[in-house]
């Protein structure tokens, strides 16, 4: 196993990180859009019978694909704060795409992960 220190991130490192986090977003989108149509755990074939949802399936899948990509080239405790940042996509996408509610606690919640990933980028 090899060390890897603490450096700042490139901008392919970022890019690809922000990959990541828009096509989990999107994937959770999807889930909501295909819920709110009469996908149900419940029902298994409304899964499979539900574009929505199969397409999110796959977008999650492509979504592994770059975050294995980013673990690749970034240390793990570098990396996963880009996670946090779809803490702050989903509900603001949901808000616009599906007029869920978006409170000011939450919006105190969103600016606090955007700075403690500026943090971590610059670290």
């Amino acid at each position: 196993m090899t060390t890897q220190t603490s450096s700042p991130l490139s901008t392919s490192d970022i890019v690809l990180a922000l990959l990541t986090v828009a096509l989990n977003s999107s994937a959770q989108l999807l889930l909501r859009g295909a819920a709110l149509r009469g996908a149900s755990p419940a029902n298994p074939m409304s899964l499979v019978k539900s574009p929505l949802f199969v397409g999110a399936l796959f977008i999650y899948g492509a979504s592994v694909l770059t975050w294995v990509a980013v673990l690749k080239r970034v240390p793990l405790p570098t990396a996963i704060p880009f996670v946090a940042l779809m803490y702050v996509v989903v509900p603001v996408a949901g808000r616009a795409v599906f007029g869920d509610p978006l409170t000011w606690r939450m919006m105190g919640g969103m600016l606090l992960v955007i700075a403690g990933l500026i943090v971590v980028v610059r670290g």
